[in-house]
């Protein structure tokens, strides 16, 4: 089993490591060794965290078996592989130094020699790397913005212009990467995907369009690439350091895709043609004319129903309709009560907690609200039951950051109260779910695990309609990250990507037949009926 250096989405600097195959597909994809490159000893290659080294092994066998020299000190520069972990550094200059000797016949001088050249202890985001280089391909680090040391994160975010404090690392890779290339150089990472589609992905999204082309991605989630179970969502992305091209080639990977599968997907991807095999689909797809927008994803149809809609259809907050998410508290086991009588009944507000109403346990739960209608905390002197009950959880309280720069709002949730809602039909959207599962409320308070959707326009049931059908799922999957099990974010931020047509334009048959799709909860009737109101506006739906 082959070890090549990357962190995916383990504690710290924990490694995670690349099969073989995929080291070798990924090689084969950037012409490294495959004759479409020529003499490999007029090339450098950069791997930028090579932890144990199958990828930089791997150059190295490459680079002798395709070089015409054999003054093998004149390779020195042919390759630098970087790794933080000095551990890391040594282990790959003994194995390295080993495969040079034993299976090519260098003398153990010139092999000292070059790996003290080609392998580096030091920071690929901060420190001086080579630069105008032919190829960067690895496994870079996925490490978690908030898992990063301060101060490292602080100096990343310095140094790095598509980094900010909410960044995970592998991004900075991607933009270090692109800087060094020269013109008509490649890069290709195996690393998680959420930078396509997601907020803190707009600054590289940009970058690329202005700096590369974006060539081919291709998303893996679930596929077995790595020496060990992840939680990340990986995807093979190849960048040319070329102009960009107005289409791009997507694969979309089974689960059960493996190395069988990678002579048919290469001969693929060698034609013009879109292609499907036993566990992959290839299209052909657009770029986004904007080029910090998600990029949509997906079978060549859906896409293009999603992008018809993109352009024709007025954004679901031009349509009327507002998006928000529930009350974050800061201290649920304050904030949140069992009980409605431990303050006075008008400050104890019903809540809508999505888990509770999804576990089907049918337990009520009411918000303590410390807010007047104004936006102002309430005088704890006026309401002495809630007085009493935050004073008597008033250290847990003090101790939450929220509150430390205002000692004297020691017993305010993170969230004011929007009164507008109170009492207000809405829909409420959970967080994470495999399918969109609209909720109809009114006269609870939507808690922080939730999303909350409401409209002076819209018919709250229509609406509900159209947001339980598979149309909405297409959207969101299109143009929202993925989750484990492939469960899909049905975040504001990606909510407010869908585009719909305005209530007054339906007729009076399809908002019936929405209002009774969704009153019976019947998806395949709400797809149907969603499907009639595209159609209606001129769009061609893939959904019926």
């Amino acid at each position: 089993m082959a070890q090549a250096g990357g962190v995916m989405n383990q504690p710290n600097d924990g490694k995670v490591y690349t099969k073989q195959w995929v080291v070798d597909f990924m090689l084969d994809l950037v012409g490294y060794g495959t004759n479409s490159l020529g003499d490999l000893s007029c090339m450098r290659i950069v791997e930028p965290s090579c932890g144990t080294g199958s990828f930089l092994y791997e150059i190295i066998r490459r680079l002798l078996a395709n070089s015409s020299r054999r003054d093998y000190l004149s390779l020195k520069d042919a390759i630098r592989a970087y790794d933080i972990d000095q551990e890391c550094v040594n282990h790959c200059k003994d194995t390295s130094r080993q495969i040079l000797v034993d299976d090519f016949g260098v003398d153990a001088g010139t092999a000292t020699a070059l790996v003290s050249d080609w392998v580096v202890c030091g920071d690929f985001l901060l420190d001086h790397v080579e630069e105008d280089v032919d190829i960067v391909i690895g496994n870079p680090p996925y490490i978690r913005a908030t898992d990063l040391d301060k101060d490292k994160r602080r100096a990343y975010v310095g140094a790095i212009e598509s980094m900010s404090a909410g960044t995970d690392i592998y991004v900075g890779f991607f933009d270090r990467a692109l800087d060094i290339l020269k013109r008509g150089g490649k890069l290709c990472f195996i690393c998680a995907d959420r930078w396509l589609q997601n907020r803190y992905g707009k600054i590289l999204r940009r970058k690329i369009v202005r700096e590369g082309n974006l060539e081919i991605l291709m998303r893996m989630h679930g596929v077995d690439a790595f020496a060990e179970e992840v939680d990340a969502y990986p995807a093979i992305t190849l960048v040319g350091k070329d102009e960009q091209q107005e289409r791009f080639k997507y694969v979309e990977c089974d689960e059960s895709f493996s190395e069988e599968n990678i002579d048919m997907l290469q001969a693929s991807l060698n034609s013009d043609e879109d292609g499907n095999g036993d566990a992959w689909h290839l299209a052909s797809l657009r770029m986004p004319f904007d080029p910090v927008a998600p990029i949509p994803l997906g079978t060549k149809r859906t896409v293009c129903f999603v992008e018809q809609a993109q352009e024709r259809l007025p954004s679901i907050e031009d349509a009327g309709i507002s998006i928000g998410i529930g009350i974050a508290t800061g201290c649920d086991g304050v904030f949140v009560a069992d009980n409605p009588d431990v303050a006075e009944g008008s400050r104890m507000l019903p809540l809508f907690y999505m888990r509770d109403y999804r576990r089907k346990t049918g337990k009520h739960r009411w918000l303590v609200n410390p807010w007047d209608d104004k936006g102002n905390l309430v005088d704890l002197d006026e309401y002495p039951r809630m007085r009493e009950y935050f004073e008597s959880h008033r250290s847990r309280l003090e101790n939450r950051s929220v509150v430390r720069k205002s000692r004297n709002q020691w017993y305010r949730t993170i969230d004011k109260i929007n009164y507008s809602l109170l009492n207000k039909p809405m829909l409420l959207m959970p967080d994470i779910a495999q399918e969109p599962l609209p909720v109809y409320n009114e006269g609870r308070y939507p808690h922080h695990n939730c999303y909350w959707i409401a409209s002076e326009q819209w018919d709250m049931c229509a609406l509900g309609g159209v947001l339980l059908s598979r149309q909405t799922k297409d959207f969101i999957d299109c143009l929202g990250v993925k989750m484990r099990g492939r469960s899909l974010r049905f975040q504001a931020q990606y909510l407010r990507l869908l585009h719909i047509p305005g209530f007054d334009t339906l007729s009076k048959e399809i908002v019936a037949g929405l209002q009774e799709a969704f009153e019976r909860l019947d998806r395949d009737a709400a797809t149907k009926w969603t499907a009639r109101m595209y159609e209606e506006a001129g769009i061609c739906c893939v959904r019926m």
